[in-house]
């Protein structure tokens, strides 16, 4: 299948009484503002009563009426126990999960993403929970932000990490929250977190994307 390639969008067109996503991009001293919470444990994890934690962007799914920009503000909020001010990206990039291309686009938006992913959806008539839109497509947007007044406490997660992006090829080794907090990220916890619990990341979290990006705009990074 041949896919043509986007060269302009409009993230409000596209997303109007449509399925989607958002969440923001926040950089705290350097280091990416991401979540956790404890993974269902299955198998071998299961037997042994261990806990896994799944790292996740800021961000999540629609509530009826809103906006993505709207959106990506509540789901911060949620998370982070802190307003967050969105800002409109120099870049915005583009990065179709069916082809698995990622590239630049120009956007018209006032308040333009730094990326907006899109995939199809299996079952295009039916809403993900009722009261939401149903579509060909579901959209996935990431905002840069930053906080109104410092993070002190996670919000409804189990605990928001502060990693440097070097260290984000990590979580691809089963490195644990021990090791990971050794080599310099930072946490800020609901309630003590096992340390010796092992770190995942589904393979389509949407902040693989956003790393590999921000390393080739280190201004962003400031």
């Amino acid at each position: 299948m041949t896919f043509s390639r986007l060269e302009h969008i409009n993230v409000r067109h596209l997303t109007t009484n449509q399925p989607f996503c958002a969440g923001v991009v926040l950089l705290q001293g350097g280091k990416l503002v991401v979540t956790l919470n404890a993974e269902l444990a299955t198998g071998a994890n299961k037997e042994r009563h261990t806990t896994t934690y799944r790292i996740g962007g800021v961000g999540g799914g629609q509530e009826p009426g809103e906006t993505i920009w709207e959106c990506a503000t509540r789901e911060a909020y949620e998370e982070l126990g802190t307003d967050v001010h969105l800002h409109s990206s120099p870049v915005t990039y583009f990065h179709d999960r069916d082809d698995g291309e990622t590239y630049k686009v120009s956007c018209a938006d006032p308040i333009s993403p730094f990326l907006l992913e899109r995939q199809s959806n299996l079952y295009p008539y039916t809403p993900f929970k009722p009261g939401l839109p149903s579509g060909q497509y579901t959209y996935f947007s990431i905002f840069l932000a930053e906080v109104g007044e410092p993070i002190t406490h996670p919000g409804d997660v189990e605990g928001l990490l502060f990693i440097p992006l070097n260290l984000w090829l990590l979580l691809q080794q089963n490195v644990t929250l021990e090791q990971l907090l050794q080599q310099g990220a930072t946490l800020i916890e609901r309630h003590t977190l096992t340390r010796t619990s092992q770190l995942c990341i589904h393979p389509w979290e949407s902040f693989n994307i956003i790393v590999s990006l921000l390393h080739n705009h280190p201004e962003l990074l400031q």
